[in-house]
């Protein structure tokens, strides 16, 4: 009887083989965000975060080196991120030939280098915690990397925060896990993973869940020492990992009460400054009930679950109900059920543990990554948002994808394939919102689409198609724009806006079309709204100069001139033109004075001052600052005249 023969295997072909699966797996993700973002790279800054995060930050739109004392010391936007300032700060750059002198480019670059690294995380992390199961892994990695509700994460500059974030949690984890599996010289790790919490924790404030999440994957990894060999028990191992994860907790504990401080407005025992804060940042959503937080809540987790599967009727912007929404109509009834859905869930989770870990493992890194999102208390004007997913999918893509792995072979082809046809279709819906993200108009005409009644959309594309009229240089497009921009603007007034720019804007270009009595209106009742703004103060002093109403001008400029510095060239130049105009001119002198600190190299300002020190009988003063200007412009025929005339004569009649 012959002896069948056996092939031997070699370990090294094995080796070989794991090592190129995992190579081509890799290769795949980064195929795959190179078809859902290269599009990105081409959009603009939005007017939804980005002027206060970027374009009017100075902590980011600087020269010199990164201001590290400032950056770590201000609060942008009611939110302490400095580790998120900084990154954008390394974005700044100059560009002559842009809207506002710097190039979006950079920072959506960013944004999708951090997104491409973080789906890398997620594969590894995934790889360490199911003993490298290459299926598993790679499912959620690309679950992860081209999902459309991870768009606003990515495309919108202002969501830095949410990718960086990201990427220093998912490190911090894997090194986590790397403490708990190392049998020696683990520490290294745990110090790691510490310093890695602490810079998300700087870059997000929801990263404090870390140690909760910590504390879930011990859990998934433990197992139940043999009976017959000696082993940790449960009690000794949670011990080892509660202790080391005091540190973590103290400091989320930290950062959760300067979080809560600064949104409240304070500055956190003094230890903060406040840069230009947005008007909505502050909780403007209304006053809920605590069941009717419960219900929104719960009725978030349900929905982000369902867009996880479905992800249609996106929208970069979800209002609260109204009032009458929350008391009568469907919407109460979605509540009650999400709650007592929500209860039934975790039900079902504690059933679950006995049988299997992964369910509960799942679910509650979902909902752990989720919970500080859910507006338990509610804060701005949106119920849900988009980004708000970026961690928490982590957790529901690993659930099918740890079904297939476990699947015979025949089932396993047939659900990779489905798998295959999910993400083919959310690479093109992704796609399609990323073009969401081109620019403001784009952004919030989807908003308008769906929500026609919001207010918070019409003013913001109002604004954005202002802004677009006011650089325009072709007079019919100028023309179109600020239709459009008025056409939004009644709409969100006729939604009883409180928005103080609306009206200032819109009396802006009723000054343009030379419709005074409305642009003083609109102009009032912006002061009205906040008085608080120097520009407001100046355009209505403008308002006034046309209408004739000299001394009011003047007054109006005083106030634009306290309130906002920074205009002080523009302020100071029309002002001293008024105070000659008035016969006022010491007070003219004293302007120009000023500006020709500012600008040494304006002619017209030497001018003018010779002009009022000649009302003054200041011959001599007179005729400096008029050589001065010729010097600055030779040739002027004017100013050679009044040189002559007063250098003959002594005087000027």
């Amino acid at each position: 009887m012959k002896k069948q023969s056996r092939k031997n295997k070699n370990p090294v072909t094995e080796n070989y083989n794991s090592g190129k699966s995992l190579s081509l797996a890799l290769a795949l993700l980064v195929i795959l965000i190179l078809l859902t973002w290269s599009g990105a790279i081409h959009n603009n800054f939005v007017s939804w975060d980005d002027f206060d995060y970027v374009i009017n930050n100075e902590l980011v739109r600087n020269d010199k080196a990164p201001d590290l004392k400032a950056i770590f010391s201000t609060v942008v936007s009611l939110n302490y991120h400095p580790l998120t300032i900084l990154s954008l700060s390394l974005n700044d750059n100059d560009c002559k030939n842009c809207q506002d002198g710097i190039s979006p480019r950079p920072f959506i670059a960013g944004n999708i280098i951090l997104h491409a690294l973080n789906t890398l995380l997620v594969f590894i992390l995934i790889y360490l915690l199911f003993r490298k199961d290459l299926i598993v892994s790679f499912i959620v990695a690309a679950v992860f990397a081209v999902h459309p509700m991870h768009v606003e994460s990515v495309a919108w500059i202002s969501a830095r925060k949410d990718v960086l974030s990201s990427f220093f949690f998912l490190s911090g984890l894997i090194s986590w896990i790397r403490y708990i599996i190392t049998p020696d010289r683990k520490y290294p790790w745990l110090i790691l993973s510490f310093l890695l919490f602490v810079a998300a924790t700087l870059s997000k404030a929801t990263t404090v869940v870390f140690p909760l999440v910590a504390i879930l994957i011990w859990y998934l990894i433990y197992q139940k020492p043999d009976p017959v060999q000696k082993g940790e028990s449960l009690k000794d191992s949670f011990s080892h990992v509660i202790i080391p994860l005091v540190p973590f907790f103290a400091v989320s504990v930290f950062i959760g009460l300067i979080t809560i401080n600064v949104q409240n407005g304070e500055n956190f025992l003094g230890m903060f400054q406040f840069s230009r804060e947005p008007e909505d940042a502050i909780n403007t959503a209304g006053d809920f009930s605590i069941l009717q937080r419960t219900g929104i809540a719960c009725y978030g987790f349900f929905v982000y679950m369902i867009k996880f599967l479905i992800p249609v009727r996106l929208s970069t912007f979800y209002p609260y109900p109204s009032p009458e929404e929350l008391s009568h109509g469907l919407m109460p009834v979605l509540f009650i059920i999400s709650v007592i859905a929500f209860i039934l869930v975790v039900l079902l989770i504690f059933l679950s543990i006995k049988k299997t870990k992964i369910f509960a493992f799942c679910l509650g890194f979902y909902l752990l990554n989720l919970i500080l999102v859910l507006h338990f208390v509610s804060v701005g004007k949106a119920m849900l948002a988009e980004r708000y997913t970026y961690l928490p999918y982590i957790g529901l893509a690993l659930l099918p994808a740890w079904f297939i792995s476990r699947t015979r072979p025949e089932t396993k082809r047939v659900l990779l394939f489905i798998i295959a046809v999910f993400i083919v279709i959310f690479i093109i819906l992704a796609r399609k919102q990323v073009n969401v993200w081109h620019d403001s108009g784009s952004l919030w005409t989807q908003v308008i689409e769906k929500y026609p009644g919001q207010e918070l959309a019409r003013s913001a594309r109002g604004k954005h198609y202002y802004r677009l009229a006011s650089i325009s240089a072709n007079k019919e497009e100028r023309k179109n724009l600020e239709e459009k921009a008025l056409s939004d603007f009644r709409v969100a007034i006729s939604l009883n806006t409180k928005r103080a720019e609306v009206y200032e804007y819109m009396g802006v270009i009723m000054l343009t079309r030379s419709d005074l009595k409305n642009a003083l209106q609109l102009m009032n009742i912006s002061i009205k709204i906040d008085p608080g703004k120097g520009r407001s103060y100046f355009n209505r002093a403008i308002v006034h100069d046309q209408m004739n109403m000299k001394e009011e001008a003047i007054r109006d400029y005083e106030t634009a001139l306290k309130l906002d510095p920074g205009m002080a060239p523009d302020i100071l130049r029309n002002r001293s033109v008024l105070n000659l105009e008035t016969g006022k001119y010491e007070q003219a002198i004293s302007d120009l004075d000023a500006l020709i600190k500012l600008d040494e190299r304006n002619f017209i300002n030497y001018y003018n001052r010779a002009f009022a020190k000649v009302m003054l009988k200041d011959i001599e003063g007179a005729i400096e600052d008029y050589k001065s200007a010729l010097k600055l412009n030779p040739g002027d025929e004017q100013i050679i005249e009044h040189i002559r005339v007063l250098t003959e004569s002594g005087n000027i009649n």
